[in-house]
């Protein structure tokens, strides 16, 4: 018989977190968009569930640190959430 492991993500605030840590570490395109196929993978390789990873994406955007683009396929930050990121700039 094969048990369900933990759930370390089924709290919406721990999943929201953890998919904010994931939009910040890719790299968004030159629009400021966030590729949702390559977020969702790797929120699933973390918690295994479409579920949570849905909670998490309308938490986020609740909160407005996120938005959907109206055909689903990215993610945007917005002013409030965005992303800390330190860029090297060489003159």
């Amino acid at each position: 018989m094969k048990f369900k492991g933990d759930r370390p993500f089924a709290a919406p605030e721990a999943a929201e977190r953890k998919l904010l840590q994931l939009a910040n570490a890719i790299e968004a395109d030159h629009a400021g968009r966030l590729s949702v196929s390559v977020i969702i993978r790797q929120f699933r390789d973390a918690s295994d569930s479409y579920k949570e990873y849905g909670a998490a994406v309308k938490a986020a955007i609740a909160h407005g640190w996120l938005t959907m683009h109206p055909s689903g396929g990215c993610l945007m930050f917005t002013q409030a959430g965005g992303p800390v990121r330190v860029v090297n700039v060489r003159f």
